[in-house]
């Protein structure tokens, strides 16, 4: 018999796939991170394999470092493109708004 972990993972990855990549990029980040670290984070966005978080502080990008290439492992098994790197952003080098002056 199969644990339910493993049955819901299936069906959530199954959603992501089928819905729009920037949407579930968005989505997959909140349950991949869980719930404090996704609380206090951000996806700016998903293009060419990179995945830009926002994150409160250098520290926190800092920390989160070590934990990329689990992230990435487990955003892989959920979205349809691959995330190839995570880009830890604090607010000061958010990237401008497409359309913003």
């Amino acid at each position: 018999m199969e644990p339910a972990h493993a049955g819901f993972h299936k069906i959530v990855a199954d959603i992501l796939r089928r819905a729009p990549v920037e949407d579930a990029a968005g989505i997959a980040w909140g349950l991949v991170c869980g719930r404090t670290i996704g609380g206090r984070t951000e996806v700016l966005e998903f293009r060419e394999g990179v995945l830009r978080v926002r994150v409160p502080d250098e520290a926190w990008g800092a920390n989160l470092a070590g934990l990329v290439p689990r992230y990435i492992a487990v955003l892989n098994t959920m979205l349809s493109k691959k995330v190839e790197k995570i880009e830890f952003v604090p607010p000061q080098q958010n990237p401008q708004k497409k359309g913003a002056a």
